[in-house]
C-alpha cells in the first residue's frame, strides 16, 4: 500500500503560511505538517527524523518545504537540510520565504515575456528596484542578477543601510548591485532615464513613482507593481495590467494581479515537482523563474 504523502512546512516565524498550507493541499499532499519558531540548529535533527522514520520508498512521498520571511535564513535551513541527508535517506525540499522567490520569479518572468520575450535577454537590461531591501526586492535583484542584468538597488532614506544590504548579497550570493539615492523626484527622474526596467516593491499603501518621474523617460521599457491594494506603488499601473501601455508612454505595465496569477502556477508546479519526482529536488528562486518562465505564455 503506497504510504500517504507528507510536507513538512518549517518557518521561523511564529505561525505557518495559510497560503502556504493550501498551495500544498490543492497541489496534491495528503498531510501538511506545520514547524513554527524553528531555530537553524534544529534543522539537521528534524530533517533525520523525517527521513529515518520512513524506508526509501517511503521518503520519496514526503518533502520539506521552508518559509518565513528571512531570504537568506531559508537558504541557510534548506543548505542545512541538504547536508542532513544521504542517500537512500534523501527528500526533496523547496524555499519560499513570504511567498517571495515563486513572486519574483513569476515578475521576472512576465518582465521577459513582454519586454525582452526571452530570459536571456534580460542580461542586457538595466534594473531599477524600489523596496529592494524586502523580500520580493532581494529576490527579484538575485534572479536578475543571475540572469546577467545590471540591477540597481533604490535606497529612499540614505544610501548606508542599503549599502549594509547589497554588501550582505554579495558575500553571501557573489553577485555585485549598484545603490542609487532615491529620495528625491529628481533623483528617480535621474533613475529612469539610465533604467530600462523598473521595479516597486515597496509595503502596501506606499506610492513610490508618480507620471512626472517616468513620464519622459526615453530608456524604460516595463514598469512592473507587486502591490494589489490601492494605492499603486506606481501611478497608472493598474494591478490588471499584463503589458499594457502606460498613460501615454509606449511604457509596458505590469500589475500585481496578473503577477499573482503566474505566481500561484509557479508555487504550484514546484510543489507538484516534489511530489511526482522519482528523485530529490532542491527547488530555489531560480527554479521558480525557469518554471514561470515557461507557464508565462
Amino acid at each position: 500500500m503506497e504510504k500517504v504523502s507528507i510536507l513538512h512546512l518549517i518557518t521561523a516565524a511564529s505561525n505557518a503560511s495559510p497560503f502556504d498550507v493550501n498551495m500544498a493541499f490543492d497541489a496534491g499532499f495528503d498531510k501538511v505538517m506545520p514547524y513554527t519558531s524553528v531555530s537553524i540548529d534544529e534543522i539537521s535533527a528534524l530533517t533525520q527524523d523525517a527521513i529515518f522514520s520512513r524506508s526509501p520508498s517511503g521518503v520519496k512521498r514526503e518533502a520539506i518545504f521552508f518559509g518565513g520571511r528571512d531570504v537568506s535564513l531559508a537558504i541557510d535551513m534548506q543548505n542545512a537540510a541538504k547536508k542532513a541527508m544521504f542517500p537512500p535517506f534523501a527528500v526533496s525540499t523547496m524555499t519560499d520565504p513570504s511567498g517571495s522567490f515563486t513572486t519574483s520569479g513569476a515578475l521576472l518572468a512576465k518582465i521577459s515575456q513582454h519586454s525582452v520575450r526571452s530570459h536571456d535577454a534580460l542580461a542586457k537590461q538595466t534594473f531599477a528596484i524600489f523596496g529592494a531591501s524586502g523580500t520580493v526586492g532581494s529576490t527579484s535583484a538575485l534572479i536578475a542578477a543571475a540572469q546577467g542584468a545590471k540591477v540597481k538597488l533604490v535606497a529612499h532614506n540614505g544610501v548606508d543601510q542599503m549599502q549594509m544590504h547589497a554588501d550582505m548579497l554579495e558575500k553571501k550570493y557573489g553577485y555585485h548591485f549598484e545603490v542609487v539615492d532615491g529620495a528625491t523626484d529628481e533623483d528617480k527622474i535621474n533613475i529612469l532615464n539610465s533604467a530600462t526596467v523598473v521595479i516597486t516593491a515597496a509595503p502596501v499603501g506606499v506610492r513610490v513613482l508618480e507620471a512626472k518621474h517616468y513620464v519622459d523617460s526615453v530608456s524604460l521599457k516595463v514598469m512592473a507593481d507587486v502591490n494589489a491594494v490601492s494605492p499603486s506603488g506606481i501611478e497608472g499601473v493598474d494591478a490588471q495590467f499584463d503589458g499594457v501601455k502606460v498613460g501615454k508612454t509606449n511604457i509596458l505595465g505590469i500589475g500585481a494581479l496578473a503577477i499573482g496569477q503566474l505566481k500561484y502556477v509557479t508555487q504550484q508546479k514546484l510543489l507538484q515537482q516534489m511530489l511526482q519526482g522519482e528523485k530529490p529536488v532542491h527547488l530555489d528562486y531560480n527554479h521558480a523563474f525557469n518554471i514561470a518562465c515557461v507557464h508565462s505564455q
